[in-house]
């Protein structure tokens, strides 16, 4: 083509781009480049969206068959947990039939035990016993708090009033009161110790004290008393004769106790009459008062020195009382308390003393266990 060619084909070429045809078709071609744009836009973003479906679907699928396994682990635990309940319903109704059982055992020992007690707490049969054949033996160690002492002077001089002629107070601390209690107390019995167990600590060690006032003792009898705590006099005597018939662990009252929180107006008269407080039933209240044959307290190893700070050594010698075959009784009546604030804190160390003596299963293996402790030794030389 000729220069003229080129240029009437640029003149044609003008005229088309100035004619509206060739607008109409650009707009259409902008349009269409836009639609093509947003196609492409959507078709990725369905890509992603269709990616990530997928990645549902496996999820699915693989949930799905976990599902299908728990279900399938369930339907076995299940088979195992009705096989489980099976045996435990055959355990119950096996239970059942040994506490009916036992329940009539029971019904039978209540039925000689209230026999027994006809005949040996009848308070029609006449009975002096002799205060003479036993020693009250009280634990003590001296605090700041005037409660405390104050309930001491109440016990001292309630058990002089009734007629008690031997005591002893065993004390465990650093420091001995002796002069003080002999001045205060001496002139109330025909017999008055205070035994003074020197301590190198500041735990007060009841188990030893208690021990050492046996030890000290000369009757074949004794009773521990703690500080804050009394009982009628006909339980003391009803102890005695009971000690006298041939038992050898009497309680004086079937844990049953009441507070003394009006202390001077009892200590008019030391009428238990006047004591109005609130009954309490105490399922573990093993100690308080206990009275004892010397003999077979000491041959079942006395009270058990490894104890020390507050709790638990009264339950644990009517373990191996239980488990020697100590012929013991409570009397139906109940302890009175000389109210005190108690004590918050435990020994561990007693928890774990208990423990021990309730593993030991026959009274050969005990004996082997308590012939071991130093002070039983000790004791059963001075018995001899």
């Amino acid at each position: 083509m000729g220069l003229w060619g080129k240029m009437i084909k640029k003149q044609i070429k003008g005229y088309i781009v100035k004619s509206g045809t060739y607008k109409v078709l650009e707009r259409e071609k902008n349009i269409i480049k836009d639609e093509n744009k947003k196609l492409k836009t959507e078709n990725n973003i369905l890509y992603t969206e269709n990616k990530k479906l997928l990645e549902k679907t496996k999820n699915l699928e693989e949930d799905t068959k976990n599902l299908i396994d728990i279900i399938h682990t369930n339907k076995e635990n299940k088979l195992n947990l009705l096989n489980y309940i099976n045996e435990l319903n055959d355990k119950i109704e096996h239970l059942k039939r040994n506490n009916n059982d036992l329940k009539l055992v029971i019904k039978n020992l209540k039925g000689e035990n209230r026999s027994l007690k006809q005949i040996y707490l009848n308070d029609d049969i006449p009975f002096s016993p002799d205060y003479n054949k036993f020693t009250v033996i009280l634990p003590y160690c001296r605090t700041d708090d005037p409660d405390r002492e104050q309930n001491l002077d109440i016990t001292l001089r309630y058990l002089s009033s009734i007629g008690i002629k031997n005591l002893i107070i065993s004390e465990h601390s650093k420091v001995s009161y002796e002069r003080l209690l002999m001045e205060e107390y001496g002139d109330l019995f025909d017999s008055f110790k205070v035994i003074s167990n020197n301590s190198d600590k500041n735990i007060f060690n009841t188990s030893l004290a208690i021990n050492r006032g046996v030890i000290e003792s000369e009757t074949s009898y004794f009773a521990i008393f703690d500080a804050d705590c009394l009982t009628e006099k006909k339980n003391i005597d009803m102890a005695i004769n009971l000690l006298d018939n041939g038992y050898e662990l009497v309680h004086p009252f079937n844990r049953i106790i009441k507070d003394i929180s009006d202390k001077e107006k009892f200590k008019e008269e030391y009428d238990f009459k006047t004591v109005k407080s609130k009954t309490q039933y105490r399922d573990m209240a093993d100690g308080g008062i206990v009275f004892w044959n010397k003999e077979s307290f000491i041959d079942i190893g006395m009270e058990n020195e490894y104890f020390n700070g507050w709790g638990g050594e009264d339950n644990e010698i009517l373990v191996r009382a239980s488990l020697s075959q100590i012929k013991q009784i409570r009397i139906d009546d109940i302890l009175y308390h000389l109210y005190h604030e108690r004590p918050l804190e435990k020994s561990e160390n007693n928890l774990e003393q208990i423990k021990k003596i309730e593993k030991i299963v026959s009274k050969e293996d005990l004996l082997d266990e308590i012939n071991k402790w130093p002070w039983v030794e000790s004791a059963k030389k001075n018995l001899r």
